[in-house]
């Protein structure tokens, strides 16, 4: 047995066998503590990961290994299990969501020949310990008088941390999914482990009345401009869109393709912002989040169903004109968002797959959101694809969305065999896949009405209108 350790993960290499039980329990927990992970949370994913665990040992031999690692980026805390022997494990799938918490996700891939990657992730979105906040930090700023003169905006200092985690208690309460902001020590070490760019906006006093922050995966061409907060007493001001142009500039240093944002459709403050800055809608996300995902105090026009979320994206260094296939019937409104987004694409006719055989990813997170990823497609690609419906929705999904890079040639035989399942138009990924663009469409298992969205633009109801019409022209789920 071997172990090793970085600043974001850990690894812990042993024989799949029961015996090892109690040891990979321990590990899991005692590591995704050391990456400041609540000890709920960190128990939670620990437990689910030998339920996994006594599953595979179940299937294995006593000679097999596998590599058991724990890492944490801005959204989740993961526990990886590989090991070979993907054609006889795979089958075990489906009956593992049986085994674990409800709120948590699972997701698997195959690796090399007969390799396989079983991964549990769980959203840092869990009950905020109040042992983590100062007083200071847990008692909300009062209403105010809040005269605009004098503001500033500039990058955070380490100090700042109990003064963001009050703006973020003021407006969201603990009902917030990137708990991050509550704890001023994890919160610090994203930012200076390079996974959160912030950008603050200060009264007249100094003190920190807004917040914005490019949220960045390791290693990542593009970043997520999220965690955005400005106080109830300054908004009107365009502060957001302030934050986001010197976000814009911090991006611009780190080298990035381009930011994007996933607005709220229960109300358009941030699609207001999004359009101010230069962020045109490319995606609507049909069920993406759970009901109760909104401010504390802001009454859901959307209440009775699963809410809706847009995709907006800024690049900020424009791709040569890049070919693409897309679908025919698609064709059209992917070219319309490339020239949104001040894009020339370049459509080519449809072609035979190149890729021999189709390579998928699934995943699905705790809020029933589910993801099915082509890395390339081939001739078996309506197989692949109904299987991995089956294996998502088995593990909880009621939204699913299904991606693919837009110059492969193989896309409109997937976008033909999506359609038949049940699959609709969703959008466009700017760089969204190691920065190649992606064709999104989606999978809905539960009603919405899409009439009760709150959309800013015109640009936006018309890519709705289109989605809609989609959405009743392709086959019906079974």
């Amino acid at each position: 047995m071997t172990g090793n350790s970085s600043s974001r993960s850990s690894e812990l290499q042993l024989s799949l066998n029961l015996t090892r039980s109690e040891l990979v329990r321990a590990f899991i927990r005692e590591a995704a503590l050391a990456e400041g992970v609540l000890p709920a949370t960190a128990s939670f994913i620990a437990e689910d990961s030998l339920e996994v665990w006594s599953a595979l040992c179940a299937l294995a031999s006593t000679r097999e290994r596998a590599h058991v690692i724990v890492s944490c980026s801005h959204r989740e805390v993961r526990s990886r299990i590989l090991l070979q022997g993907h054609s006889r494990f795979s089958a075990i799938v489906a009956s593992l969501a049986a085994r674990i918490r409800r709120d948590a996700g699972l997701s698997y891939r195959e690796r090399g020949i007969d390799g396989w990657e079983l991964s549990l992730h769980r959203s840092l979105n869990e009950e905020i310990e109040r042992s983590e906040l100062s007083d200071e930090a847990m008692s909300p700023t009062p209403a105010a008088t809040a005269p605009t003169s004098g503001l500033q905006t500039d990058l955070p200092q380490q100090a700042d941390s109990a003064a963001i985690a009050r703006c973020f208690l003021q407006v969201y309460g603990h009902n917030y999914v990137h708990t991050e902001v509550f704890s001023p020590q994890r919160y610090w070490n994203k930012v200076e482990n390079g996974e959160l760019i912030p950008v603050v906006t200060r009264d007249q006093k100094g003190e920190v009345i807004g917040h914005v922050a490019l949220e960045r995966e390791p290693g990542a061409s593009i970043a997520e401009r999220g965690e955005a907060v400005v106080l109830p007493a300054y908004r009107g001001h365009h502060l957001l869109e302030q934050m986001t142009e010197r976000l814009s500039e911090e991006a611009h240093k780190l080298g990035l393709i381009g930011v994007y944002a996933m607005p709220v459709t229960i109300h358009t403050f941030s699609q207001r912002n999004d359009e101010r800055a230069g962020m045109p809608v490319c995606a609507a996300l049909l069920g993406a989040a759970s009901e109760t995902s909104r401010p504390k105090d802001l009454a859901a026009p959307t209440a009775g169903q699963r809410q809706s979320l847009l995709i907006t994206f800024r690049f900020l260094r424009k791709p040569a004109r890049p070919k693409v296939y897309p679908p025919e019937p698609y064709r059209k409104i992917v070219l319309q968002i490339y020239e949104s987004l001040g894009v020339a694409a370049s459509a080519c006719e449809s072609a035979a797959p190149t890729a021999r055989e189709s390579k998928t990813t699934i995943k699905v997170d705790h809020r029933g959101y589910g993801k099915i990823h082509f890395e390339h497609v081939g001739p078996n690609a309506g197989i692949e694809l109904k299987q991995a419906l089956q294996d998502v929705r088995s593990l909880g999904a009621r939204s699913v969305q299904l991606s693919a890079p837009v110059d492969d040639p193989g896309l409109p035989l997937l976008a033909d065999r999506a359609r038949d399942l049940g699959f609709f138009f969703c959008g466009l990924g700017p760089a969204f896949s190691d920065g190649t663009d992606t064709l999104l469409l989606q999978f809905l298992s539960d009603p919405l009405d899409t009439r009760k969205l709150q959309l800013f633009t015109n640009q936006t109801k018309d890519l709705l209108s289109f989605i809609e019409l989609d959405r009743g022209a392709v086959g019906r789920p079974g």
